[in-house]
């Protein structure tokens, strides 16, 4: 594992397969670092970049938009054949939808979106959550005693995804509106197959198969028993569905 200033990488960068991981809000590239050594055993080179306003990232201002044109290098040298994405990197990825090469097969994964959230919600529940957990940070112990499923590790990369996330960030992504991604679900090439995972209702729910019914070309995933951080606590199953969505290529 390499680290450098705007991404974390696995694997050889002579390998064949290539495969692009987008983390969430107030994460960091770290949070795959279960998943990516599970893909570079299949012969993917793993790239995972830090979005902007994440992973000490600055900028003058963090739209959605901004974060997404910050991406476009990476599409202008290579094209992926794998591209997953949690959260709010999920949905960094639909917005991406345009710029990926259309002919080019590829397999999309799109870790627990929030496709659709009401301005209200946004404001009054989201927002302020998001930016306290960047103020008064929670210790790794602590995130730990709150997630049974997760390794040291993963509250060591929790922590630190909200120290190095910029609080004015999270306020200019979550004043995108209208928060309803679910149309983009028509801009799909078919060239790509799309596979959501999505949280067990019973523990965490911003993503819903309802919502994934009307694109058959769509394949949703529930994932019993997970959270919204599902690459921590099952990280098994989303390489294993990755792996599943690249062969649907073939």
């Amino acid at each position: 594992m390499t680290s450098v200033p705007s991404a974390t990488v696995w694997g050889s960068p002579t390998a064949t397969k290539h495969a692009l991981l987008l983390h969430g809000l107030t994460s960091s590239s770290h949070t795959w670092h279960k998943v990516a050594p599970l893909l570079v055993a299949q012969g993917y080179f793993v790239t995972a970049p830090n979005l902007l306003g994440h992973g000490s990232r600055r900028s003058t201002d963090y739209p959605i938009s901004s974060i997404v044109e910050d991406l476009h290098p990476y599409f202008s040298q290579r094209n992926y054949d794998l591209i997953i994405g949690h959260s709010l990197g999920a949905l960094t990825i639909m917005s991406l939808f345009p710029y990926l090469s259309q002919p080019h097969p590829t397999a999309i994964v799109l870790v627990d979106p929030p496709l659709q959230v009401e301005p209200e919600a946004m404001a009054v529940y989201y927002d302020p959550m998001f930016s306290d957990s960047c103020i008064n940070i929670k210790s790794a112990e602590v995130y730990l005693t709150e997630n049974s499923l997760w390794t040291p590790d993963d509250g060591v990369f929790r922590e630190l995804g909200t120290r190095l996330c910029a609080v004015e960030a999270i306020h200019d992504i979550l004043k995108h509106q209208p928060w309803n991604f679910i149309p983009m679900f028509n801009t799909v090439s078919p060239k790509w197959k799309v596979t959501v995972l999505i949280a067990d209702p019973a523990l965490y729910q911003c993503c819903f198969v309802d919502d994934i019914k009307p694109f058959p070309h769509v394949r949703p995933v529930s994932v019993s028993g997970a959270g919204h951080w599902i690459q921590y606590e099952f990280p098994e199953v989303v390489a294993e569905e990755a792996l599943k969505t690249v062969a649907e290529l073939e």
